[in-house]
């Protein structure tokens, strides 16, 4: 049988992890930023990594735009603090390879 004392511990307990206030009573951190908020070379590097989806779709010249846009991002990146560093540069490597990829794969089909 449940103890009333144990009932209202581990609901109270669940209740205050729903509303963000650990049970221990500090606010958890909130971590993610409004769009409007984010800095400027987060907003590129979302707007540039989100088309990866549809790289085969793109022409030519789009690929190699978005290829010098990741080339123009990287020295902001470089800039972060190191965690943040390795992170974003890794994503956008791989970002920028499948932009070249798929750019060279179109040039050869059209040899």
């Amino acid at each position: 049988m449940f103890k009333p004392v144990m009932v209202v511990v581990v609901l109270s307990t669940g209740l205050a992890g729903l509303g963000g206030i650990p049970a221990h009573g500090e606010p958890i951190p909130q971590t993610a930023k409004p769009a409007s908020q984010l800095e400027a070379w987060h907003r590129e590097f979302d707007d540039i990594c989100s088309r990866t989806e549809d790289a085969m779709t793109y022409t030519p010249t789009e690929l190699e735009a978005l290829i010098r846009r990741c080339d123009a991002l990287r020295p902001k990146l470089e800039k972060l603090d190191e965690t943040r560093r390795k992170v974003y540069l890794e994503r956008l490597r791989m970002c920028r390879g499948l932009y070249a990829y798929v750019l060279e794969s179109k040039r050869n089909e059209n040899k």
